[in-house]
């Protein structure tokens, strides 16, 4: 799965945007959306995504601040500004400030997916192939699952849940956040969603050195056994 970030506070636009490009990518493409440069700075600094969409009159943070702090902060995710902005003066800025293509509204659906799809065959996924959590070890683009070097048999909402959990280990994840990520912004999924999910990854890596641990009321965090009884010792 193509993980794409829009940032758009148009509400209308954005959910447009969304419906067309995940169907134009065939069902590999997943398009998540923040609604304001502040935030939307946040995710893209906390995931790696392949590419960003990004507004340039936005809330809380203009599009021009949110790219220049991804370069200063050494995240090179490609960004395509698309934007009603049109100015010769505000198309050199955006280049300027880190953007790598920019594409003044309105404008066909069809080329900006087109420029999207000419953005991955010359950049690729960024995101690396297999994300490792001591003996766990995620494939990607195999969508596999390995403890050590025995695969493990996940469902495919499974998979993300736990995939998403690896790639921000030792972090408290919220359910909301993890809902978003894997089920889709959009989503009607609600915290008991993921109840059945969690609880058949824990049965299926039982004898990895990795736990997830829950805060209840809140979310979870994958962490080494050893912390977890570290914790229990003290109490």
């Amino acid at each position: 799965m193509i993980e794409i970030l829009l940032i758009e506070d148009d509400p209308d636009i954005a959910d447009n945007l969304q419906e067309y490009l995940q169907n134009a990518g065939g069902g590999e493409w997943r398009i998540h959306i923040s609604d304001n440069g502040r935030d939307g700075l946040e995710l893209a600094a906390e995931t790696l995504y392949s590419l960003i969409l990004l507004d340039i009159g936005l809330p809380e943070r203009d599009g021009f601040e949110v790219c220049k702090s991804l370069r200063r902060r050494g995240i090179q995710t490609p960004v395509i500004f698309v934007t009603a902005r049109y100015s010769e003066e505000d198309v050199l800025k955006g280049y300027e400030c880190g953007g790598d293509d920019y594409i003044v509204k309105p404008f066909s659906m069809a080329q900006l997916a087109a420029k999207i799809r000419a953005f991955l065959k010359r950049y690729g996924d960024s995101r690396p192939e297999t994300v490792t959590y001591l003996d766990l070890t995620a494939d990607r683009n195999k969508r596999k699952l390995y403890l050590g070097n025995k695969e493990i048999d996940l469902q495919p909402r499974e998979f993300d849940v736990l995939l998403y959990l690896m790639e921000h280990p030792d972090r408290l994840v919220s359910k909301d956040e993890l809902l978003a990520r894997v089920w889709g912004a959009e989503s009607d999924a609600v915290p008991r969603n993921l109840d059945n999910p969690i609880k058949n990854i824990r049965k299926e890596t039982e004898n990895s050195e990795a736990m997830i641990v829950t805060l209840r009321g809140y979310g979870y965090r994958l962490e080494t056994k050893n912390d977890q009884e570290n914790k229990d010792k003290k109490k």
